[in-house]
């Protein structure tokens, strides 16, 4: 039972959300998809990183669902059981949905879901700072929550909230075939380039400006959410930091986990648990080498836009390489296209990715204004193309392109 005092603290934080939801005038492009996703009976949970504006999200809807109730759970004073309040918020008030934002701080949260998706009418959606691995979890919620990722802005979205520009939605067959068109029509969105991959990837930075807020965020999810979720100790975040200065500093083409293991001090298996933890934390992204005669040994890259953070006082020409490719990367995995590396023999030098899209291999190789084709020599690939950022006279497709594919 919960006493009067309980829930009028709990509908006092329901109408703040509510006046704060009221605020923002744009919206994340994502919202138009969960509006979509409320017509099915099934519960949304909302995966992504700190910073990402999944709160924010999650108050929009309430300014537009009726009969629903926000709730914060790390705002909680004690452990809530969730079932009973779904219950009693449905009985006594008519709740008919409930958004719960940061799930992973309730107690036994997954049985609740099962419980509420089982004998209530009640609809859930829900958010969490990780990747929520609901599938294989202990209670089976496979058939009964979707779960869908909030990214980081696209290059696209960036301009969009930045200064209100409505840039269209490009496919990648129409940049492969006709960048020169469309780099006549978009150039004047090159130069947000610098500051989309400094900083401006991640929302929360448009609120607040500040190298501080993005520090604030890798220090919440390293002290908070990684704490609760994997049950790390005070031993497994100090790893976890040194781990994540290696990457930071390091050239991708270099950053294992055997290369992890030997810098930092610890095991290769450690390395590859803590590795797993920082991607479904959304920290970090694993991509695994093409072909069967290579090792396992993956490509380790930074969610835009944390490697200047994570690698501290390093000169930024040292890291374009690397956020070149994590640019590239993100804007063709949030696709949910199928990307792989392209491993080198030592001393070979080889393309970056290979990507499989409508039956082709397209092989890539990512660079500065003057890159050149010569690493594509050889390979055996339908297609070929060289991104160049900035745009050069190489004849590269310019890479800032890929930012308009959502």
């Amino acid at each position: 039972m919960f006493s009067p005092q309980e829930i009028e603290k709990i509908f006092e934080m329901d109408r703040l959300a509510e006046e704060d939801g009221r605020t923002y005038g744009k919206k994340r492009f994502l919202y138009t998809k969960l509006k979509e996703l409320l017509k099915s009976k099934a519960f949304i949970g909302i995966g992504g990183l700190r910073g990402m504006g999944k709160t924010i999200l999650l108050r929009q809807l309430r300014t537009e669902l009726k009969h629903s109730l926000y709730l914060s759970a790390d705002s909680l004073a004690s452990p809530v059981d969730m079932f009973e309040l779904a219950k009693t918020l449905q009985s006594r008030y008519g709740i008919n949905y409930v958004l719960i934002d940061e799930i992973h701080y309730l107690p036994n949260w997954g049985q609740a879901l099962k419980k509420i998706y089982d004998f209530l009418k009640v609809k859930v959606v829900f958010t969490s700072s990780a990747s929520i691995d609901i599938v294989r979890g202990k209670y089976d919620l496979s058939r009964r929550v979707v779960v869908v990722s909030l990214p980081p802005f696209s290059l696209r979205e960036f301009v969009y909230f930045k200064r209100g520009a409505e840039a269209p939605v490009i496919s990648l067959d129409d940049i492969l075939g006709n960048s020169g068109p469309l780099y006549k029509k978009l150039y004047s969105f090159e130069p947000d380039f610098a500051e989309f991959c400094q900083a401006g990837a991640l929302p929360s930075y448009l609120h607040s400006p500040q190298p501080q807020t993005i520090q604030n965020v890798i220090r919440k999810v390293i002290d908070q959410d990684l704490r609760i979720i994997a049950k790390l100790d005070a031993q497994d975040i100090l790893h976890i930091q040194d781990i994540l200065r290696f990457i930071g500093r390091s050239n991708v083409e270099v950053c294992s986990y055997s290369s992890i293991a030997r810098n930092t001090g610890i095991t290769r298996y450690k390395a590859q648990e803590y590795i797993r933890i920082l991607e479904s934390a959304s920290i970090l992204k694993v991509l695994l080498p093409y072909g069967t005669n290579v090792t396992a040994e993956p490509k380790i890259l930074c969610t835009l836009p944390l490697r200047p953070y994570l690698a501290g006082s390093v000169e930024p020409e040292r890291l374009l390489g690397a956020t070149r490719e994590e640019f590239f990367i993100q804007h063709i995995c949030t696709m949910n296209m199928e990307v792989n590396y392209l491993k080198s023999a030592l001393g070979e030098k080889r393309p970056d990715y290979l990507i499989f899209h409508n039956g082709q291999k397209l092989v890539f190789e990512i660079g500065g204004p003057g890159k050149r084709g010569g690493q594509l020599k050889g390979i055996k690939s339908e297609r070929r193309f060289v991104l160049s950022q900035p745009a050069g006279n190489s004849g590269g497709i310019p890479l800032f392109l890929f930012g308009f594919l959502y």
